[in-house]
């Protein structure tokens, strides 16, 4: 599920992606031209054990310098990197979802 939505009066941006996070099964995070994202994987990450995190990226870029804090937290899979969306559409059920999926079965840390 993708959201666009405009900024909620009484709370910050970053808190609605937290408040999304906790509620999701799993997030799927864009780092492709990543910029806002980092920040916020940093607070649902720390905030959401119970959540894993798919980064995906184009194959083309390299990750983001301020992901390596990330790795250090077992819930945050390893990036699927994809040429282009053709193919992300391709893997989408094999490469991100169902590693996500796996990562949720697994006991809480």
């Amino acid at each position: 599920m993708m959201f666009d939505f405009e900024k909620p009066s009484n709370q910050t941006t970053l808190e609605t992606v937290s408040t999304l996070a906790h509620m999701a099964r799993f997030v799927v995070a864009d780092l492709t031209d990543a910029k806002s994202v980092l920040q916020e994987l940093q607070s649902v990450v720390r905030a959401s054990p119970s959540v894993p995190i798919q980064p995906i990226l184009l194959a083309s870029q390299e990750e983001p310098g301020m992901f390596d804090f990330l790795h250090r937290f077992p819930w945050v899979l390893r990036p699927h990197f994809c040429e282009n969306k053709d193919q992300l559409l391709t893997d989408l059920a094999d490469e991100v979802i169902a590693p996500a999926e796996e990562a949720k079965k697994k006991p809480q840390r």
